[in-house]
């Protein structure tokens, strides 16, 4: 019996290396370069018609501008008369033209691409504005701006300026404007108003435009003149500005053109299609290198690399599936391949940081809660309001109503603030309720309290927790004011030394300590506690020193603004 030969695994592997990759590739590799060329010549068309219809409209607003202002002559009632300017005193005409320089003079001024400026009046100059009077004392029929003006009879008038030199390139430094200035009373007048305007705002506006490929901008009239040209040419290259193809210097253009509606203008925009085609050649070896490239180093690497990267793979795959169903304790052990080793230790760093987030997020939640709660409950004591509402009685029956409505509105100020749902104030609104506050305790207590409030008005827009300060002052009133036979007085104060911020609570009270009121007062605790979670830098410190109980809070200058919110916000 004849056995057929069996295809040796080389040899399937490599046809299934053919077929899989190497035919696919090259089909890919051949479609995406049709893709780009066709994008290429796409875009650079697309990229040529909105040029030119931005340039377009930009200059539309350009050229209404300049024709706005050249048609402010007709305001003056020289032309809307039968009067000969050649026929009128001296000093009439020098009133006139004193007029009219009154009227263009700021034009003129304001703008730096007006050249020179002058109005005629049957050939004789009314009014100039010129670098060189001149060149102007010719005759002005033969002067190209001047025929055009007549021609249009009213309409506005676009030709080129005077050639600078003998060569074929043509004069794209300035150009002329002109406009003949219509008299109603007197139709044959000949009224020309004529602007030399110069090149410069037009080029570096277009030396501006934001273009990837080599381009061209031209102006021409409707004589087909060149106005404007972005790039020097000749009057070879104004001949093929009929073809949407130009060819010229070696190069070939994509050609969009654009005639203004209102005025003797027509826009070209050239794009060079030869820089595209170089650069659809050069993606083209470009990619053929790359892809026999590939295929070389796919070739090489498609037989040793599959067993060399199957066991890290399904070793982070196992440790990512326990991490899934919960178990945030499996590791990723020491791998042989650098890469994939990095990628076990990301893993496991994730896996730490997880826990050790979920870990503080939850103890943080619980912290805020409770300190939420025991804030609430201790901010303002219950027996400080009845005290208060017995002061008030005690006012009312002895008569003393106006200081009763000054306590009355004390303690609406002091309850608005308390009340407000916002978990964030400022140094100076912290002061104020503590005027209101103070002001009620020493209602109660008379003259055995004396308070002084300070604040240093750069410090006032501080932010920090609302109501923070509050319980430092009831210590110093409860544990150091009250049990006192004696007067006291009670100082608080917010000063700048420094890179920090000291808000002083300070009293000459029988005295306490900071374990005395811990022990007691749950108010310190919590201000303890809202320290800490506002700022680990900022720390309240209680000292007794020779008969005064002071208690200072330090606060960095660097906790400035919204940014750096208190915790419970």
């Amino acid at each position: 019996m004849k056995h057929h030969k069996l295809p040796s695994l080389s040899y399937k592997l490599y046809s299934t290396f053919v077929i899989s990759f190497l035919i696919p590739m090259t089909l890919i590799c051949i479609f995406i370069s049709y893709l780009f060329s066709t994008y290429q010549t796409k875009e650079i068309q697309e990229q040529a018609a909105n040029n030119t219809k931005l340039i377009s409209a930009y200059l539309t607003r350009y050229i209404n501008d300049i024709d706005n202002i050249m048609k402010s002559p007709y305001y003056h009632s020289y032309f809307q008369s039968g009067s000969d300017y050649k026929e009128l005193s001296i000093s009439k005409q020098n009133q006139i033209s004193e007029e009219l320089g009154d009227t263009l003079r700021m034009a003129k001024y304001s703008r730096d691409d007006f050249g020179d400026l002058l109005i005629v009046s049957n050939l004789q100059v009314m009014y100039f504005n010129v670098e060189n009077y001149y060149q102007y004392l010719g005759n002005l029929v033969t002067r190209n701006w001047y025929q055009a003006a007549i021609k249009k009879d009213g309409k506005i008038a676009i030709v080129p300026g005077d050639p600078v030199s003998d060569s074929e390139e043509l004069n794209t430094m300035n150009f002329y404007i002109s406009r003949k200035l219509n008299n109603l009373y007197d139709p044959e007048q000949e009224n020309v108003i004529m602007v030399n305007m110069k090149n410069n705002a037009l080029s570096s506006l277009f030396s501006e435009l934001t273009v990837n490929i080599p381009y061209m901008v031209l102006f021409t009239n409707d004589e087909k003149e060149l106005i404007y040209s972005n790039t020097s040419v000749d009057s070879r290259f104004l001949e093929l500005l009929d073809n949407e193809e130009i060819n010229y210097n070696h190069n070939t253009w994509e050609h969009s053109a654009q005639t203004l509606d209102k005025y003797p203008l027509t826009v070209h925009v050239l794009l060079s299609t030869s820089y595209i085609t170089k650069q659809i050649a050069a993606f083209l070896l470009v990619s053929i290198i790359c892809f026999a490239a590939g295929i070389l180093i796919a070739y090489l690497l498609f037989h040793g690399n599959n067993r060399w990267i199957k066991f890290p793979v399904l070793h982070i795959q196992s440790v990512l599936r326990e991490m899934k169903h919960g178990n945030l304790n499996a590791r990723c052990q020491a791998l042989s391949v650098q890469e994939f080793d990095d990628i076990g230790n990301s893993v496991n760093g994730m896996a730490q940081r997880l826990q050790e987030k979920i870990k503080n997020e939850y103890e943080l939640t619980i912290a805020q809660k409770n300190l939420q709660f025991q804030a609430l409950s201790s901010q303002i004591r219950p027996h400080f309001i009845i005290n208060t509402i017995y002061s008030f009685i005690t006012l009312n029956q002895i008569g003393e109503r106006d200081l009763l409505n000054d306590a009355f509105y004390s303690f609406a100020h002091l309850l608005r603030y308390v009340l407000r749902r916002d978990n964030n104030t400022t140094i100076g609104k912290e002061m104020d309720f503590l005027e209101n506050y103070c002001m009620l305790h020493k209602l109660r207590f008379g003259p055995r309290i004396t308070y002084q409030i300070q604040c240093e008005e750069a410090l006032r827009n501080f932010a920090l927790p609302k109501l923070l300060m509050q319980p430092l002052v009831e210590n110093a009133v409860i544990h150091g004011i009250e049990p006192s036979e004696t007067p006291c007085t009670l100082d608080i104060s917010a000063e700048e030394h420094g890179e920090f911020i000291y808000v002083i609570t300070e009293d000459n009270g029988v005295g306490f300590t900071k374990e005395q009121i811990e022990s007691s007062s749950i108010g310190i605790k919590n201000v303890i506690t809202r320290l800490e979670l506002w700022d680990p830098r900022v720390n309240l410190s209680i000292y007794r020193i020779a008969d005064r109980s002071i208690q200072i809070i330090t606060i960095p200058k660097q906790l400035q603004g919204d940014s750096n919110e208190h915790s419970d916000h």
